[in-house]
């Protein structure tokens, strides 16, 4: 405003000031329309400038829209619209640094106008990380690149998440960022010098926050020793007081019976030794609750992570943590219970030996009663088909935990000892199960789960048969011993189905075997 009315005064000067000497053809007025025009070329100059900045805000624009017009003039060839240029940027972009300084030194959002490149929206508590905050790329201004603005934002969003989900606010205000600011912001070079240093302290403070007082790295192994069955003392003593308490019948399974049993399994392992906020994350539970049927396949482990770390893994990572958790649960079942009737046969075996011996020694011994007893000659096929599972069940098991689990796990480890932001530490994490997701579950391809349901299906039924089996030989032996006499003509029959079902669970497995090594063998890879 200055210039303009130093303008005006030197016109009206010039208006009432008559020349004292007239050159030829020079007109005796002061004041021309030519003099005019020549005088306020500089000021015309200017005004479209303005006129330009002001035609972004009337579109709606504003902000880093406007910031960007008033740049791409600063590169300007001509030396006075160059100087203006700087000068003008330097005067509309106040406001603008007035925010970015609120936002990487406090991380706070002061921006009631929507002028600036970062936008704050609604979003769901356990979105508090991912989600609270965002980018508008249109309101980028130019002179800030691709690179700054994502530690720009990165900053704010640690900052504000440092105060609000870490309770660190202390070190935010005496600690944080504001003590590096020493140049002017409003000059690019500084600016960047600035937030580059910022970054790394910001970033450096927020890992060492969620690693140290929140126990990240200890939740996420803890994680890939329970959830994942690394622990093998913990598996096992929980497969023993699960089966015992599932086989129950008469009454339904409730919540807290699972509690118990978790309970109990933890005292049964090292797992009583567990940092103590690590144990009480794990849950034992069913999959839907308020189910009716409530039976293995609906009994999961799972892990409730508390804030402010269930901000940071996605619910996404967590619930596919849940479904790798669930079928290896279900193939700890299975192989459990197949060493169960394994132990069950060998002693059976034993003991048959034994009487066999016996009768033998007296003398009482028949020739041929072991290839007339169709029960003993199932029991022996039943022994062959239950060791070949057993060895089948192992052998997956142990691919999974060795070459799936502990190689990504080698790999998140080694990904992330050098120092990184939380984001690229949630890449990491996100690589790592996904490795794990797309074996075990199968994502784009076929996986285990997949695989193997039919497989899981026909040892279910061997294993039922086998039980039922074992179950009538001790019915006849109580009755060889009591003098009852041979079964009825029923529970004949009843036998030769069971007999028939064991046949079929054996032969089914054998083919199903079959066709899942290649497709197994494929997922793998």
């Amino acid at each position: 405003m200055s210039t303009y009315y130093k303008l005006v005064s030197e016109i009206e000067g010039r208006l009432f000031k008559v020349p004292r000497t007239l050159r030829p053809g020079e007109s005796q007025l002061g004041v021309t329309l030519r003099r005019m025009y020549c005088w306020t070329t500089e000021a015309r100059q200017k005004l479209r400038l303005m006129a330009t900045a002001i035609a972004k805000v009337q579109e709606g624009s504003g902000g880093g829209t406007v910031l960007s017009t008033i740049s791409t003039l600063v590169d300007d060839g001509d030396p006075f619209i160059q100087s203006f240029a700087k000068r003008l940027l330097k005067t509309a972009s106040a406001p603008f640094n007035h925010i970015l300084v609120s936002w990487v030194t406090d991380g706070e959002l002061v921006d009631p106008y929507k002028e600036f490149f970062i936008r704050e929206r609604e979003s769901r508590r356990d979105m508090f990380w991912s989600e609270k905050y965002t980018v508008a790329s249109d309101m980028i201004p130019v002179h800030i690149s691709g690179d700054m603005t994502r530690k720009i934002f990165q900053i704010g969003r640690s900052l504000n998440f440092l105060r609000v989900a870490c309770d660190d606010a202390q070190w935010v205000a005496e600690g944080g960022p504001r003590t590096q600011l020493t140049g002017d912001i409003s000059d690019t070079s500084d600016l960047e010098a600035f937030v580059y240093r910022s970054s790394s302290m910001v970033n450096g403070r927020l890992m060492s926050v969620l690693r140290d007082k929140f126990d990240l790295m200890g939740h996420i192994e803890a994680i890939r020793r329970y959830l994942l069955f690394e622990q093998g003392d913990f598996a096992l003593a929980l497969m023993e007081v699960l089966e015992n308490q599932m086989d129950r019948s008469g009454r339904s399974v409730m919540a807290h019976d699972l509690s118990a049993v978790l309970s109990s399994a933890t005292r049964s392992s090292n797992a009583q030794h567990e940092n103590p906020d690590r144990l009480s994350a794990i849950v034992l539970t069913f999959q839907e609750e308020g189910t009716k049927n409530r039976g293995w396949n609906e009994v999961t482990l799972t892990y409730n992570l508390s804030a402010p770390l269930s901000y940071v893994i996605p619910r996404s990572t967590m619930r596919q943590y849940f479904e790798v958790s669930h079928f290896l649960l279900r193939l700890r079942r299975i192989e459990h219970s197949l060493h169960t009737i394994w132990r069950h046969q060998m002693t059976e075996s034993r003991a048959y030996l034994r009487s066999e011996e016996l009768q033998r020694r007296k003398g009482t011994a028949r020739d041929g009663d072991k290839q007339a007893d169709p029960l003993r000659q199932a029991m022996r096929q039943s022994s062959i088909a239950c060791s070949e599972m057993i060895q089948f069940f192992h052998q997956v098991q142990r691919y999974i935990a060795l070459n799936v689990i502990e190689g990504a796990w080698g790999e998140f480890i080694e990904s992330t000892k050098e120092e990184i932001d939380i984001d690229s530490w949630n890449d990491a994490h996100s690589k790592y199960v996904d490795v794990i997701h797309e074996v075990v579950c199968g994502g784009s391809g076929p996986g285990f789960q997949r695989n193997l349901s039919g497989i899981f299906e026909t040892t279910l039924r061997f294993i039922s048969a086998v039980k039922e089996l074992y179950n009538e030989q001790a019915l006849s032996a109580r009755r060889a011993t009591s003098g009852a006499g041979a079964p009825a003509k029923e529970n004949r029959e009843s036998l030769s189905e069971r007999l028939m079902r064991l046949r079929t669970s054996g032969n089914l497995f054998g083919s199903g075997q079959a066709a899942a090594d290649p497709a197994a063998e494929h997922a793998s890879q």
